[in-house]
């Protein structure tokens, strides 16, 4: 470090941001930005720059800069705002470059509800977005139809457009996210493939593409006889523009930075040095951004750079290795140093990505030249743009056609949780010891068999769980539905997973959860009754399951007879022997042991007939002295079964998940005194349009002395137990324990 002072800096600014952002410090962390005093949330007006628009079937999408709220005859600057609004609210078709004036209501970005779901806050305050805006009005005030965001926009949509043209198949999409960084039209289905394939970093702009890009047209212009610093000046302010035009992504940026400091360095005549270069460009990059530091593209970005610089010349032992040695190496060097970043943020790793990285790494060249030729003759000439784009399009098809096989075998990737914090930090300090051993030669060469136990220990510290033997059970928040986690001693139990106000909310909210648990296997799913808030999210489950979009494995799906939807019931279990589940079918003393813990069904019986409310399953969990009750949406006759078997049975419960949300038709005063419950869990929406949980249920919880948590207030619960004391903690707030 002594040698590199810039690297000693750039370390000593990351720790200052990251103890910024722990002491509250607005800018460097995620703390909501405060509305100047006097400005409500509520019917905000809004003037501001628009420099991006999306669009879809039913929202425009905005977003804005030079923002400033109106307040009486006041005018006051904001941060960067995301507007939604439905397409019949716009007055008029809005373009970057444009001034608009809005009103609607203003709300703070989320932070995610629940472990493992998508962290919009901190993706968003890295770009420097800071409010949420549902557009109520919208009017252009003013535009500049000439400025750069406009014409960025028109020309990436007239590209995008006519590579989709000339790309042959479903390779259009990749082409566009490898050369406009318009990633959203690369599809899922591609999207998974080249994940499990360990290559979407391909699809991203980053050192690769600006060394292929920047290096090349600098080549050319020295070729025309062009001095250094013209060559050099010239490539990188053409390379400065495409990072902006491409989006201005962390990992361009920090390419477009490095690029410039080794064509600076070589147009003075001085030695460039990679660390320092990587060191420089982190600084500026945090300079502009502090929430840079939180954001997976920035680290995976940086991360393999130093994975490249700093590791692998310890693995390099003589260099007349072979090319396929040194690319294997190069490729576990890169692995090494992002594997802690991937699984934190991805809670999953593609088995075979160093080998099909050493297939598509010295063949992504041969695709952006393809692309970019292809692209630029096409213009002109539709027939030979086709023709140039061929061999790009063969080797993306190639690239693809790998994931499809990979996605035949049953573990071409694994699940593998998200470490805690200190074994990160642990296995980044044995791995800078082992880098440091290697390179005094003369200790390497006494130790040698002992050279690699230190990454060995921090693999083993990163992949390996210490057995828990505590009940743990998650109540997930996913908006107006349910969805419970029971896990115990390896084995992982679900109960129900739906929502009627949150779209995909098996794949993102629910998925995610199980993937940052690092549970690969559910070894049953409970499903009280079929309503699409139960059950639409199990059948996203279900469905990836099936597709093998996932490595998660679904041992067994519970279900009970439901009344009048007798055929959503068969197209679930239909859905369940696809994926490749045993179905069974519960009904009242029915039961499930594991040591300690016991779920038994109290409802249905075998002859129960009624409708889906009433015939919801009700399960009792047990482990030594705590007992939780889970109801679905059980109401009238079935509730009052279940309270003459707990009124016979005289077995109190500790926990109750209250039943239909907290519908006022549910968890009458006699069915609460025979459950006695301690805490109440109410799985709801906020702003639902039932009124979930209604006034006069509240009131009879309270009566009973009933300490109520609300998933849309608390985020997810969590509950722990050993059987004797119980722990209950919020994703939002502190923990409680009784």
């Amino acid at each position: 470090m002594s040698k590199r002072p810039l690297c000693a800096f750039a370390l000593l600014f990351m720790a200052v941001i990251w103890c910024l952002s722990l002491a509250g410090v607005p800018f460097f962390g995620n703390a909501p930005p405060v509305l100047p005093e006097g400005c409500s949330p509520d019917g905000a007006v809004l003037e501001g720059r628009v420099y991006e628009t999306k669009n879809n079937s039913f929202y425009t999408i905005l977003y804005l800069r030079q923002v400033k709220i109106l307040s009486d005859s006041n005018q006051y600057s904001m941060e960067q705002v995301k507007v939604n609004i439905k397409n019949e609210l716009a007055k008029s078709t809005v373009m970057p470059g444009m001034k608009v004036r809005l009103t609607g209501d203003l709300q703070q970005i989320p932070l995610p509800s629940n472990p493992g779901q998508f962290n919009e806050r901190s993706y968003y305050y890295a770009r420097k977005v800071k409010w949420y805006l549902e557009g109520r009005s919208l009017e252009t005030v003013g535009a500049d139809a000439r400025s750069f965001d406009a014409l960025r926009c028109e020309a990436k949509a007239f590209l995008k457009e006519k590579i989709l043209q000339l790309a042959p198949g479903r390779t259009g999409g990749i082409f566009c996210a490898m050369m406009l960084g318009e990633k959203q039209e690369i599809g899922r289905e591609n999207q998974m493939l080249l994940r499990l394939d360990g290559v979407l970093h391909i699809a991203a702009i980053s050192g690769t593409h600006l060394s292929f890009l920047g290096w090349g047209l600098y080549r050319i212009l020295r070729k025309l006889r062009l001095p250094v610093p013209g060559a050099g000046g010239i490539s990188v302010f053409l390379m400065i523009q495409y990072g902006i035009f491409t989006g201005s992504s962390a990992s361009a940026m920090r390419a477009v930075i490095m690029f410039s400091l080794a064509v600076g360095a070589m147009a003075v005549g001085r030695t460039y040095d990679l660390l320092s270069a990587l060191s420089l460009s982190a600084v500026l990059l945090l300079l502009e951004s502090p929430g840079y530091l939180y954001d997976s593209g920035f680290l995976l970005s940086f991360g393999a750079i130093l994975g490249l610089a700093v590791i692998y010349p310890a693995f390099v032992e003589k260099k007349e290795e072979s090319r396929l040695v040194l690319g294997l190496k190069s490729g576990l060097a890169l692995q090494l140093a992002t594997i802690p970043i991937q699984m934190y943020f991805f809670y999953e790793l593609p088995v075979f990505g160093i080998l099909v990285n050493l297939l598509v790494l010295p063949t992504v060249g041969i695709v952006l030249a393809s692309g970019l030729f292809g692209c630029l003759s096409g213009l002109a000439v539709p027939l030979l743009g086709r023709m140039l784009m061929l061999p790009g399009a063969f080797l993306l098809e190639v690239y693809l056609k790998i994931g499809e096989w990979l996605q035949g075998i049953p573990f071409a990737s694994v699940i593998t949780g998200r470490p805690h914090m200190w074994k990160i930090i642990v296995y980044y300090i044995l791995l800078a010891v082992w880098v440091r051993y290697c390179r005094g030669k003369e200790r390497g060469e006494k130790y040698r068999r002992l050279r690699y136990l230190p990454v060995l220990l921090g693999c083993f510290l990163l992949f390996v769980k210490i057995p828990d033997e505590k009940l743990r059970i998650t109540f997930l928040d996913v908006g107006q539905g349910d969805c419970s986690v029971v896990r115990f001693e390896g084995k992982t139990y679900v109960i129900d997973g739906g929502s009627s106000s949150v779209s995909g909310v098996g794949n993102y909210r629910i998925l995610p959860f199980l993937k940052c648990m690092g549970i690969r296997k559910v070894d049953g799913i409970f499903l009280s009754h079929m309503d699409d808030d139960h059950i639409n999210g199990i059948a996203e489950l279900l469905e990836a399951v099936k597709n093998r979009e996932t490595s998660l494995r679904i041992d067994k799906i519970f279900l009970s007879e439901c009344g009048e939807k007798q055929e959503k019931l068969a197209e679930m279990k239909q859905a369940g022997e696809k994926a490749g589940c045993r179905i069974f079918y519960l009904y009242s003393g029915d039961r499930i042991r594991k040591g300690e813990m016991e779920l038994r069904c109290l409802y249905p019986c075998i002859d129960t007939k009624g409708e889906s409310n009433e015939n919801s399953q009700v399960l009792r969990l047990t482990c030594g002295k705590f007992g939780a009750l889970f109801t679905g949406d059980t109401e009238g006759s079935g509730e009052t079964a279940v309270t003459g078997i707990l009124e016979q049975e005289q077995t109190a419960c500790q926990l109750l998940k209250v039943a239909h949300h907290g519908s006022k038709n549910s968890t009458s005063i006699r069915f609460l005194e025979a459950v006695k419950p301690v805490a109440g869990i109410i799985s709801c929406g906020e702003g639902n349009r039932y009124g979930h949980p209604h006034r006069e249920l509240m009131e009879r919880l309270e009566e009973e002395k009933v300490e109520v948590f609300q998933t849309k207030d608390w985020g997810a619960v969590f509950v722990v137990t050993d059987g004797k004391r119980t722990e209950v903690s919020f994703q939002h707030k502190k923990s409680m324990v009784n």
